[in-house]
């Protein structure tokens, strides 16, 4: 759902999507002995416009959205400061080019409050804030090599200075005149910035003044169509447990679980045409999630970026035919040799997760582009291989590895798990490469990044309560850490506690620290629990 989650782009549930109590972004610094803390640099090269040594670019890592970092990690870090109490962060954090500055996107339950931030990476201290729409914290803030800031809200596309300064706005409408949400930014290996919005439409946006260069509407040019909505008519709220129903009054104001009805299938996939963060390959082409042939039915698209850097022009490429609905944004291989998607997560999710058909799918782009595919009709895009999904569908994209090997969890809506069930898979053309279910009755719970050594996430002890709705079982309590997971074999390297849990990808930093947004999606949803949210930071204090 970014993809995230709790975004539409990697997420569940509109009515639990998270943020706290608090008004004020409260600061927790941690005692630790500053010998302990060492550096593990993280300074991969990065294409322009991008800055190089960045490691963490923007949703998924990567304009790719592949989740790959180009850096070992440390193999213990310790816990530095706790920020942004109270705000939930539905997306990970991103860095100025000198790495000294964050930047985040947040929810706030105040209407005024702020939910766009400039920190300082050693303190976590606020810089500035300013206030914008609650939807800013679908995306997060993209920075190019000069250090200016881009990130959409509501319809509006916005370009900053670093010191908080907006330089322009572009607003975006659909075909009936209203406004178009876009779904978070990428730049593309010419330098523009490629967006999509709720109704389909791709653009290419010029850095500098935030012209317009072009755009494509895949609903208009394909002949595709949303997916079927999943509406009800009901009021759910005396369903939910009255501690959920606190947690979300809290959060979001009284008003708020009124309409969570629709919010279960909007969430999922359904009632827009889009809600996925495009992924781009390295050759610049453009791979969007969304409707398809009829309302049962969605599609990878491909887009094909053609013209000069000047004067680009966006063509329709190929498709694959998916089920309606996705919380996985697409993600490509480094190389552009695959794209992987999760398919199968839709409204019925929440109805009767055992009926639904999941599983993690991967095309060969260059099979696909060359007409060698299994689908003669070169206008479709054949699955390759893939790997049926043992749970419930995933909300998140899975990261994928040049040689095609893709990394996901499995972590179903419905919230019930089996200790001896799997958590983490790591497959490729040829298979099953190694599967594990984590000790201590762990459950994986974020999108992951893969470092050349590990997978980073996040990962929750759920204990579960007697109380449910739908095929959703709620948690009594939860016991939450980030964690690392051995890349190659799966085995678990190292745990650090925190009092909430999270959904979005952890970010590393030019030392080797680790970030962490909270997002308090189990703990909002929890009897016993009260979400803490915010960003937490790890410093490494073991090498690799």
């Amino acid at each position: 759902m970014q993809s995230n989650i709790l975004t539409r782009a990697h997420g569940v549930l509109f009515l639990v999507s998270l943020s706290l109590f608090s008004l004020m972004a409260g600061c927790t610094s941690v005692e630790v002995e500053i010998s302990e803390i060492i550096e593990v640099p993280c300074v991969p090269e990065q294409e322009p416009p991008y800055a190089s040594g960045t490691a963490f670019l923007g949703v998924h890592a990567n304009p790719s959205n592949n989740d790959m970092i180009e850096c070992s990690t440390g193999t213990e870090f310790t816990e530095v400061w706790h920020v942004l109490h109270g705000m939930g962060l539905t997306q990970p954090n991103t860095f100025s080019p000198s790495g000294d500055t964050l930047y985040v996107t947040s929810t706030n339950p105040d209407p005024d409050g702020c939910r766009l931030w400039s920190l300082d990476a050693s303190s976590g201290e606020v810089i500035w804030c300013k206030s914008y729409p609650s939807s800013i914290s679908q995306g997060a803030v993209e920075v190019d090599s000069d250090g200016m800031l881009y990130f959409t809200a509501d319809a509006d596309l916005i370009g900053m200075t670093p010191e908080g300064t907006e330089r322009w706005t572009v607003s975006f409408e659909d075909v009936h005149g209203e406004e178009d949400a876009p779904w978070g930014v990428h730049f593309t290996p010419d330098g523009h910035i490629a967006t999509v919005t709720a109704s389909g439409v791709v653009y290419l946006v010029r850095r500098d003044d935030g012209v317009v260069l072009t755009s494509l509407s895949i609903a208009e040019r394909w002949g595709f169509v949303a997916p079927a909505s999943m509406d009800i008519d009901i009021d759910i709220t005396p369903l939910l447990p009255q501690p959920i129903q606190d947690n979300i009054a809290a959060v979001w104001g009284e008003d708020a679980v009124d309409g969570a009805g629709g919010g279960f299938g909007a969430l999922l996939g359904a009632g827009e045409f889009c809600d996925n963060t495009i992924g781009i390959s390295g050759d610049g082409d453009i791979y969007v999630i969304g409707g398809g042939l009829d309302e049962d039915h969605g599609a990878l698209v491909q887009i094909l970026v053609e013209g000069s850097a000047a004067e680009p022009q966006l063509t329709p490429g190929w498709f694959t035919a998916t089920h309606a609905g996705s919380a996985t944004s697409p993600s490509i291989s480094k190389g552009s040799r695959y794209v992987v998607v999760g398919d199968g997560a839709s409204s019925a999710t929440f109805m009767d997760p055992d009926a639904v058909e999941a599983a993690v799918k991967v095309m060969d782009i260059d099979a696909c582009n060359n007409n060698t595919d299994a689908d003669p009709d070169p206008t479709r895009c054949a699955v390759a291989y893939s790997q049926e999904i043992e749970r419930s569908p995933m909300v998140g994209a899975p990261a994928i590895a040049a040689d095609g090997t893709v990394y996901f969890w499995e972590f179903g809506l419905d919230l019930a798990s089996e200790p001896d069930e799997r958590d983490l898979v790591a497959f490729g053309p040829d298979g099953v490469i190694w599967q594990t279910a984590l000790p201590d009755d762990l459950d994986w719970n974020s999108v992951m990044i893969v470092s050349e050594n590990h997978l980073i996430g996040t990962a929750s002890v759920v204990t579960p309560s007697e109380h449910s709705l739908f095929a959703v079982t709620f948690p009594q309590t939860t016991e939450d850490y980030t964690v690392l997971v051995d890349r190659f074999t799966g085995e678990l390297v190292w745990k650090g506690a925190q009092s909430d849990d999270g959904t979005a990808t952890t970010t590393i930093g030019k030392d080797g620290s680790l970030y962490t947004a909270l997002r308090g999606f189990l703990s909002t949803l929890s009897i016993e629990d009260r979400p803490t949210l915010g960003l937490l930071k790890f410093s490494p204090t073991k090498a690799p």
